[in-house]
């Protein structure tokens, strides 16, 4: 329970770091930041022989969930902005990442 309890905190702050981003344009760093603690913690980082692929689309519906939580929020137009900055932070690095991974 109390990793569910962190993992709802930390889905929370990079929902709210990511609307202020959308609706102001500013804290670009700090929604990454957020939105990178909260992938790391549901372990959309991790799978078997450190597929990239499976890297990808975990990462993928990570920030599809922070997306879904903040469109309340958002003009359609501030949601564009911030599903196309949230695949984006997906999309960063994946292919890096998985490799250092598999070199170790």
């Amino acid at each position: 329970m109390g990793m569910d309890c962190n993992i709802k905190a930390l889905e929370q702050n990079a929902t709210n770091a990511a609307i202020a981003w959308a609706k102001s344009g500013v804290g670009y760093e700090n929604m990454k930041r957020t939105v990178n603690d909260y992938i790391e913690a549901t372990g959309a980082n991790r799978a078997i022989n450190n597929d990239a692929e499976a890297i990808l689309n975990g990462r993928r519906a990570a920030v599809t969930r922070i997306d879904v939580c903040a469109i309340h929020a958002l003009t359609k137009l501030e949601e564009k902005h911030l599903h196309d900055a949230l695949i984006l932070i997906a999309t960063d690095g994946v292919e890096r990442r998985s490799f250092r991974r598999h070199r170790r």
